[in-house]
């Protein structure tokens, strides 16, 4: 191969690469479901698990409750969670079930409800000296 060939293979390798990085980057927010499409068709997202990707406007931690409040730019949700709270003004994506609570007039409270933490389990111990295992 020449020099001319070489190049253009590495310059391409580059571009590639890079091209990857972008599309890899934006892949929660292509995927995501807009909190504006979630609002507007309630009936349709209500106990569906659906993806949203926002920034973290406001926070809630008590002993009882976790959640935040996700913008994407359309509309703003509740996030329910029993994981660590991101900061406000965290870029996140989160995966969840949609649960409208209950109405006020025309406005609808709507959550996502991330699942359950996987349960670890206990490891089982060895029986005490002097006992044999059943």
């Amino acid at each position: 191969m020449d020099n001319v060939s070489s190049r253009r293979i590495r310059i391409l390798a580059v571009v590639l690469v890079v091209g990857v990085g972008f599309a890899a980057a934006s892949c929660h927010r292509i995927l995501s479901t807009r909190i504006a499409t979630i609002e507007k068709n309630l009936i349709k997202y209500d106990g569906k698990t659906i993806t949203v990707y926002g920034k973290v406007k406001e926070r809630i931690d008590l002993p009882t409750l976790k959640c935040y409040v996700l913008d994407d730019g359309t509309g703003t949700i509740g996030v329910v969670t029993r994981k660590a709270l991101p900061r406000v003004g965290d870029t996140v994506h989160t995966k969840g079930r949609v649960n409208s609570s209950f109405k006020i007039g025309r406005r609808a409270l709507i959550a996502v409800v991330e699942p359950e933490p996987p349960v670890q389990p206990r490891p089982k111990l060895p029986p005490p000296p002097g006992k044999l295992p059943s």
